[in-house]
């Protein structure tokens, strides 16, 4: 499924929003978890990202910096 993920970079002071390719059920559980604010710890991710040209590069994501996870791409 195509999300949305808005991240903290910790080279940034500026959240960034980037398009997603995840199953359904990871998207709720990030929104679960990120509601019940949970400590993610050093817990990390590869998450297929879609660049400008709508190819997929994985990247990989420290689950604590995730600020929010929106089905739907924007």
């Amino acid at each position: 499924m195509i999300a949305s993920l808005t991240w903290q970079p910790a080279d940034s002071d500026q959240p960034e929003t980037v398009t997603v390719d995840m199953p359904a059920d990871w998207i709720a559980e990030l929104q679960r978890l990120i509601d019940a604010r949970h400590n993610f710890g050093d817990a990390v991710a590869w998450i297929p990202v879609r660049d400008t040209t709508g190819a997929y590069t994985p990247r990989l994501f420290r689950l604590a910096r995730i600020l929010t996870a929106t089905e739907g791409a924007r």
